[in-house]
């Protein structure tokens, strides 16, 4: 298996890209995403980019735009 991993956006959205023979498995890792199920790769980058900081502002976006009238 390979991984390929980006951090993109200022709420340091992550972006990973799993091949696996030959199939590729794309998905994305938010601040608020429980993480504990990840690999240790996934788990340093989430420490590093999703700060306490980070995730309030994610929150705070996110509690914005769910808002419907």
């Amino acid at each position: 298996m390979s991984i390929t991993t980006k951090v993109v956006g200022s709420y340091k959205i992550i972006e990973v890209r799993e091949e696996t023979n030959g199939s590729i498995h794309r998905r994305t890792i938010s601040p608020s995403d429980d993480t504990s199920s990840e690999s240790a790769e996934i788990k340093a980058l989430v420490a590093e980019h999703h700060t306490d900081e980070v995730k309030t502002a994610y929150l705070e976006q996110i509690g914005k735009t769910n808002h419907f009238t």
